[in-house]
């Protein structure tokens, strides 16, 4: 990763990894943030319904009494 990360400062700012750190300071690092609309959508589209699983349920019985 060291390497890439080197390659990538030489190849886009021409310049070396510790000289780009000494010109511009070190990285900030960030974590993103989401919208309560967006966590609530997340939220709303990633669990399964009670219709859900028991669709997929009655589904199996019906596959396995079948058999």
């Amino acid at each position: 990763m060291e390497i890439l990360t080197n390659y990538h400062c030489q190849a886009q700012h021409g310049m070396s990894k510790k000289e780009l750190i000494a010109h511009y300071g070190a990285p900030k690092y960030v974590s993103p943030t989401m919208s309560r609309e967006v966590q609530n959508w997340i939220k709303e589209s990633t669990i399964i319904s009670r219709v859900d699983f028991d669709v997929a349920q009655a589904a199996a019985r019906n596959l396995v009494k079948r058999s």
